[in-house]
């Protein structure tokens, strides 16, 4: 395997463009609750998606674990606080569970992706 089929790449984009819709996602929310410590979490999973990106398993399972996380507390926070939450950060809460939720799925089951990812630790 030399060469990276249309697939493979096209999975690859559409991964690296859920990302990006996330984390600007979550940085808007953070902005507004003006929650600092949640910066640190999103430089993180930055940091995890590079590792990602460069097809290492180890960091495909964090990342994975972060967004499950991630998913866990948004829900709990909505549950617990709906009625002193703005419109605003619900609505953005849950919008940002959907983005996870697809991007958690398809990181574990894109197999387009999982070709993507066999090929990056060869070459």
């Amino acid at each position: 395997m030399t060469i990276l089929d249309s697939s493979a790449l096209k999975a690859r984009n559409i991964l690296l463009t859920l990302f990006c819709g996330s984390i600007i996602l979550d940085s808007v929310l953070v902005a507004v609750s003006k929650d600092l410590w949640a910066i640190g979490r999103i430089l993180i999973t930055i940091v995890v998606m590079y590792y990602v990106m460069q097809g290492k398993k180890w960091a495909k399972w964090v990342l994975i674990a972060i967004l499950s996380l991630v998913i866990v507390l948004l829900t709990a926070l909505i549950i617990a606080l709906h009625s002193k939450l703005s419109t605003f950060l619900v609505v953005g809460s849950l919008v940002l569970i959907i983005l996870n939720l697809i991007l958690g799925g398809f990181v574990i089951f894109s197999q387009d992706l999982a070709h993507y990812f066999s090929y990056t630790k060869k070459y």
